[in-house]
């Protein structure tokens, strides 16, 4: 077969998720086409898949190298800055992977995915502290310069049902203009610009799993920002929001007993809805009885420890978000929660 007929198969293999049969196709795509840069970028992103990033390095050089020596066309030349950068980046070589993805921007401005690696790995190289301005000492004046007040920390935080993920990211009053939300297969991006005039971005990638997003939205809330991921594959637990190599597993969608599965979303609406008509703390202890009765064990697990640690202001029954650490104490909002 002829180095374009084994490139077609090695593609096959690929989008199969198929790397290692992806990986030896392409080798022999490239032994046929040694000089072929498009065959060697390709494998360069099979390494990436397989964790292979010393390979993967080597190989995007080596395109670069044929690329600049034939003076290749700019896209493809891009797009060898841009793998370049990429692997740079994995091991954690952040400045050098810096300059790849500025030369790729300067080739091609268009690639979607350069906003999200140039902001993601520009977070990863090290800022450096302009000096303290010298200020001329006034008779009777100190000449210490007061430090400015640090930014106020945001966070973020993350859970899932059957079909959304959905990140909240706390933060107060935020106006519509300031806010530049990318959605992409296996990625986010988020910027907000905020009153001090610095901005708070978030960088998502690789996300744990694919999304879909053109069915990915965000809306913003009095004290929050909610982003709504649409899965790509429903019903897949995801066990992390960020991963390389996440399997995920199934979500129960039935007991072996063949009891319809809980829709835990309607469940806690209906919660909500009780608790406005219930009266003390004996209407919501029923409640969280009757939630408990027929979960499994890890959902139990969950309940019992998020509503015990947060004092009785939060329930969940996803064990892996509340199994790591202490569930806090999250008064509802206009309320304080004190300790006695």
């Amino acid at each position: 077969m002829s180095g374009a007929d084994i490139y077609a198969k090695a593609n096959d293999a690929f989008f199969d998720d198929d790397y290692d049969e992806a990986l030896d196709l392409f080798t022999q795509a490239i032994q046929a086409e040694p000089k072929n840069p498009e065959f060697i970028l390709k494998r360069c992103v099979v390494y990436q898949k397989l964790s292979k990033y010393q390979e993967a390095a080597t190989d995007a050089k080596t395109a670069l190298k044929i690329l600049e020596e034939s003076q290749g066309s700019r896209t493809l030349l891009a797009r060898a800055h841009l793998q370049t950068g990429i692997t740079q980046h994995h091991l954690k070589n952040y400045t050098e992977a810096q300059q790849h993805f500025e030369a790729s921007k300067e080739l091609n401005p268009t690639e979607k995915t350069l906003v999200t690696w140039l902001r993601k790995n520009a977070d990863k190289i090290p800022k450096v502290e302009p000096s303290p301005p010298v200020v001329p000492q006034v008779l009777g004046e100190s000449s210490a310069v007061k430090p400015t007040p640090q930014q106020a920390r945001v966070r973020h935080e993350w859970f899932q049902n059957e079909s959304f993920i959905t990140v909240e990211v706390f933060m107060k009053n935020i106006k519509p203009d300031t806010v530049s939300l990318e959605f992409f297969e296996t990625s986010l991006s988020l910027s907000i610009k905020m009153p001090s005039g610095s901005d708070y971005s978030l960088e998502l990638d690789p996300l744990a799993h694919e999304i879909l997003p053109k069915e990915s939205s965000y809306k913003i809330l009095s004290t929050k920002l909610e982003i709504k991921l649409k899965k790509k594959q429903a019903g897949i637990l995801w066990g992390a929001l960020e991963s390389e190599n996440d399997q995920g597993s199934a979500m129960a969608a039935a007991s072996t007993s063949g009891k319809k599965a809980k829709d835990w979303n309607k469940l806690v609406k209906d919660i909500d809805q009780d608790q406005e008509k219930a009266q003390g703390e004996e209407a919501l202890n029923g409640l969280f009885q009757q939630i408990y009765k027929d979960a499994d064990e890890d959902t139990k697990r969950a309940m019992m420890k998020s509503f015990v640690e947060s004092n009785g202001t939060c329930l969940s029954t996803n064990w892996s978000e509340v199994g790591s650490g202490t569930v806090e104490t999250k008064p509802p909002e206009g309320m304080v929660a004190k300790k006695y």
